[in-house]
């Protein structure tokens, strides 16, 4: 390779590695970026409105099989531990043409969705690989992202600590 090649590739690694992210997304171990918008039921959704809650929040698509798999999963330790303070957002990240296919499909499990192209501010990156998670605790701070179908012993690991802890903000 050539001296100038070489200076080149030095001076572009630098630049990207000490340039900001345009978009970090969701960090662990740091506050939850704006999630912010109106679900299908028409109610608000504000992310931030839900501190003191432990929150899981679900980047799925109906055309995903893993998806499929896992919603009821979901809905049945959302029915179970909702009374504790624990919230679920489906955000789906279809194409707006198949908003009724996605309402369908999480309403019939009783959840609350949005389409990530519906979002009025979000500071999640716009598409994920399906399913993938985060689990925010109480004060808002994300504790873990996961990707692939959420098993019931997945619940016991990373929510079910997060409901026993109080607030401490």
């Amino acid at each position: 390779m050539s001296p100038v090649r070489v200076g080149c590739s030095l001076l572009l690694a630098t630049c990207l590695a000490t340039a900001p992210p345009v978009n970090a997304g969701a960090q662990i171990d740091e506050p939850a970026p704006p999630l912010v918008g109106t679900l299908f039921s028409g109610h608000a959704l504000d992310l931030e409105s839900l501190r003191g809650k432990v929150v899981l929040v679900n980047f799925f698509s109906s055309y995903c099989k893993f998806c499929a798999y896992e919603i009821g999963n979901v809905q049945a330790f959302y029915e179970n531990h909702r009374a504790e303070g624990f919230e679920v957002i489906v955000v789906a990240i279809d194409d707006l043409a198949d908003r009724g296919r996605v309402e369908r499909m999480v309403g019939s499990y009783g959840l609350q969705g949005i389409m990530a192209d519906d979002l009025d501010a979000s500071g999640f990156e716009r598409r994920y690989p399906t399913p993938t998670a985060f689990v925010i605790d109480r004060d808002g701070i994300v504790r873990s992202q996961t990707r692939g179908a959420k098993l019931p012993f997945w619940y016991a690991e990373h929510v079910v600590p997060l409901l026993a802890m109080p607030r401490r903000r």
